[in-house]
């Protein structure tokens, strides 16, 4: 496989032909793909969270939450699926709403952890039935083993490409 050129290097007819015979169709390429099944689940999601006052983002930062609390940015970062500069402005956000509060770490006075207020859980509980009925139609209609099939390939895909390094410099 030939290396990435540098921007400033010109491409040499090798360099171009064996990037051509490795050339994927569009509609093949896995972040397509990957975009492309995100965009048809949150196609029917979307104008849920939006009936209820929240971003997609919003909602992964509660959502994550629920599942653990207290939790550290830095955790929280990776479980939302956010960048830092985009949680703290959201965090900004839900605790203006009243949805949560930072707490400071029993064990390091230096870490703050978020943790959902009462009237975070209670709205979280409300949206999440929402989405779970929704998502019980959407099972329906893709069918519940091959949902549960794309999770595990999803998760394994994770775990395979966490093990080589990546050119993404600081996240």
């Amino acid at each position: 496989m030939p290396r990435p050129m540098p921007a400033t290097a010109k491409p040499t007819k090798a360099h171009v032909s064996a990037v051509e015979t490795e050339t994927i169709p569009f509609e093949r390429a896995l972040p397509v793909g990957l975009l492309r099944g995100r965009e048809a689940v949150m196609r029917h999601m979307r104008p849920i969270l939006r009936a209820h006052g929240t971003t997609e983002q919003q909602w992964r930062v509660l959502r994550a939450l629920n599942d653990v609390q207290p939790m550290d940015k830095t955790t929280l970062t990776n479980h939302a699926a956010l960048l830092m500069p985009s949680l703290l402005r959201i965090l900004k956000d839900l605790k203006q709403a009243g949805l949560i509060r930072l707490v400071r770490s029993q064990t390091n006075r230096r870490l703050t952890g978020v943790i959902l207020t009462a009237r975070g859980a209670d709205y979280v509980e409300v949206v999440t039935t929402a989405l779970a009925q929704k998502s019980v139609q959407l099972k329906q209609v893709i069918g519940e083993a091959t949902v549960e099939q794309l999770l595990d390939l999803l998760r394994t895909v994770e775990l395979r490409l966490s093990t080589i390094p990546s050119d993404e410099r600081a996240r």
